[in-house]
């Protein structure tokens, strides 16, 4: 939409006046027409309190220039004039300007919204993990190392075998997606890859890490628990 103010003028007025006619001579031949000065925008509507006027002559139907006016012309006209019913000064907006307003401001409150809920699952999310079971399943950015190069990186899912003191052994998934368009299949048989011994400190923040960091070949990141 382009932004555009156009200038209208409403008749609020047209006295007919006595006053012999500057340009023809005539008598009882001009006419007084007043126009209120109206603006629109894109957006909003303005009626000002502007009032402009002309003098018509009915006999040539043409305008008189206000260069021409003589004094008893400029009394009438200034007399009619206070006389007008003019509509109220005011300022109103379109449907456009609200959208231009509120548009912006449902957008805003989406995303805060999106990002609470997104921010409170992920509070829920690391709550149930610090509370992890056997037999639950995660989601893990996994990493394989090997003296200290990376060998693989992608994403997978482990099953939870077993929870003991502060360790946690988990079965890695038989698939390993370093494209991010793999399905998974979570059922139990197909959990058939090694198992890792890893810590349940680590584990319950996110974590995965065996105990002995520094000569660990795995490590991950828990995005994703399912029970």
């Amino acid at each position: 939409m382009y932004y555009n103010v156009t200038d209208y003028y409403d008749p609020v007025g047209a006295k007919q006046i006595p006053s012999k006619c500057p340009g023809c001579g005539t008598s009882n031949c001009l006419e007084l027409l007043f126009y209120q000065k109206r603006i629109e925008t894109s957006f909003s509507k303005k009626v000002t309190n502007k009032v402009s006027g002309i003098l018509f002559c009915d006999n040539t139907q043409s305008e008189i220039a206000p260069i021409l006016w003589n004094d008893e012309i400029e009394q009438y006209y200034v007399l009619e004039k206070s006389k007008l019913n003019l509509q109220p000064k005011k300022l109103s907006f379109n449907k456009w300007f609200y959208c231009l307003i509120i548009l912006p401001l449902i957008l805003i409150a989406t995303t805060i919204g999106y990002n609470i809920y997104e921010e409170e699952s992920y509070i829920d999310e690391t709550k149930a993990i610090e509370q992890v079971h056997v037999g639950e399943k995660v989601m893990v950015l996994y990493t394989t190392t090997d003296s200290n190069n990376v060998t693989d990186n992608g994403t997978t899912w482990f099953l939870v075998k077993k929870i003991e003191a502060d360790s946690i052994w988990v079965q890695r998934h038989e698939v390993f997606d370093t494209e991010g368009d793999v399905h998974f299949d979570l059922a139990a048989s197909k959990f058939t890859r090694e198992t890792l011994k890893a810590s349940l400190t680590q584990f319950k923040t996110r974590g995965l890490f065996g105990h002995d960091y520094p000569s660990q070949k795995f490590s991950g990141y828990i995005t994703t628990l399912q029970k």
